[in-house]
């Protein structure tokens, strides 16, 4: 089931228990004027030219979590080897994916190879049984082929950082959340990992952003700077997306920040 929200993007696989709604709903409307999604290459064209030179265009290539939820988790612990099946199963995919991707006449500037929440319901020895053979194997081949590689993953995220940082090739990862919603120091993962991995975050998402003054935003965003801009290799940005509701004035206060306090010379 997909519950779609009067504002917000819909959040699908919801049990209609979880939502006070029967198995089956008892009154239901056609969706009308609904337009299919279109995945193919001509959308990743179409994206590209409207978005010209102010940003970058990525298609995923890999997952880094496998347990989303915990149906998911009780299950991984009743049927072992079917997880460890599908563990290489998933390399195979990226595999098939990636030879897919190159073939495309336009291709994309980078590839996604990460998960919201990769470190919720998986545990880091979860995440290298399930989900890090596969991403692995997409970062070997985008690099290979000169692709810049992104991981995002909301909550704990300073294990993932560290395996990424020192056991693969991955580009830049995000959004290396603060307390309470995440485990990220951003000094301190830019003191161990900054020569190796491009960071990228982590204004918080909630209290500077959402409902922080412009003021708030502008000394924050110069200390995420202050703290890991040195060398390069840092994306300001907020910890997690921002909600509907976050002010626009806020928003412009973290780029104009950037634009002028983080200007490398």
């Amino acid at each position: 089931m997909v519950v779609y929200y009067v504002a917000d993007p819909p959040t699908p696989g919801v049990k209609p228990e979880k939502i006070r709604l029967p198995p089956e709903p008892k009154r239901w409307e056609p969706v009308v004027g609904a337009k299919p999604i279109d995945t193919g290459p001509a959308t990743i064209q179409r994206a590209k030219r409207l978005m010209g030179d102010q940003g970058l265009v990525g298609i995923r290539l890999a997952h880094t979590s496998v347990l989303g939820n915990d149906e998911a988790v009780f299950d991984y612990y009743d049927n072992p080897a079917k997880y460890e099946r599908l563990a290489e199963e998933l390399v195979v995919r990226v595999e098939k994916r990636f030879a897919n991707i190159m073939k495309l006449e336009v291709k994309p500037d980078f590839l996604a190879v990460g998960s919201s929440g990769t470190l919720i319901f998986q545990t880091v020895e979860m995440f290298r049984r399930l989900a890090f053979p596969a991403v692995k194997r997409a970062i070997e081949l985008a690099t290979a082929a000169g692709f810049p590689t992104h991981i995002h993953s909301c909550g704990p995220e300073k294990d993932l950082v560290r395996i990424m940082a020192t056991e693969t090739t991955l580009t830049v990862i995000d959004p290396l959340e603060q307390p309470p919603m995440g485990d990220c120091d951003l000094a301190e993962l830019k003191r161990l990992y900054g020569s190796k991995i491009v960071l990228k975050g982590n204004l918080h998402t909630t209290n500077t952003m959402l409902l922080g003054s412009t003021a708030d935003v502008v000394r924050a965003s110069k200390k995420a700077i202050d703290q890991a801009a040195e060398g390069g290799r840092f994306v300001l940005s907020t910890g997690d997306q921002c909600g509907r509701d976050t002010p626009d004035g806020n928003l412009r206060a973290m780029v104009d920040t950037a634009r002028t306090y983080g200007r490398y010379r």
